[in-house]
């Protein structure tokens, strides 16, 4: 069983979900296991994601049933002891789920860990 489990909701992702994927794969904490969930896109989202070898991915395609449904597929599907979101155009900073763990376990009666966000955007330059 995984530490945490990283569940990405994808719908009509294509130009994004690589560096989006590039940036959990990249994580300083390696125990994870990355659920993607296809809400249906109708792009070439499913063949992009298909070329990133990893065994840590598990990808599931699922009829279009919106961002709620989607996250809650993916909690089904989730054995980590965590679960850690992550939309499919954002990007982690490498520590992210090493200090966010870290958090969690200094603090045993805390039910969740969050953090700061930096925006940028589509060039990837600070907003």
């Amino acid at each position: 069983m995984p530490a945490i489990s990283v569940v990405i909701n994808t719908y009509n992702s294509a130009k994004f979900i690589c560096e989006t994927i590039q940036s959990v794969l990249d994580q300083s904490w390696t125990d994870f296991e990355l659920i993607i969930i296809d809400d249906g896109s109708k792009d070439n989202t499913l063949e992009v994601v298909k070329t990133i070898q990893d065994d840590r991915i598990l990808i599931y395609p699922y009829t279009n049933g919106g961002i709620s449904k989607s996250r809650n597929r993916g909690i089904e599907r989730a054995s980590g002891e965590f679960i850690a979101f992550l939309d499919h155009d954002d990007l982690w900073h490498q520590q992210k789920l090493e200090q966010q763990l870290q958090a969690l376990q200094a603090a045993p009666q805390a039910a969740m860990a969050y953090s700061w966000i930096d925006m940028i955007n589509e060039s990837g330059q600070p907003i």
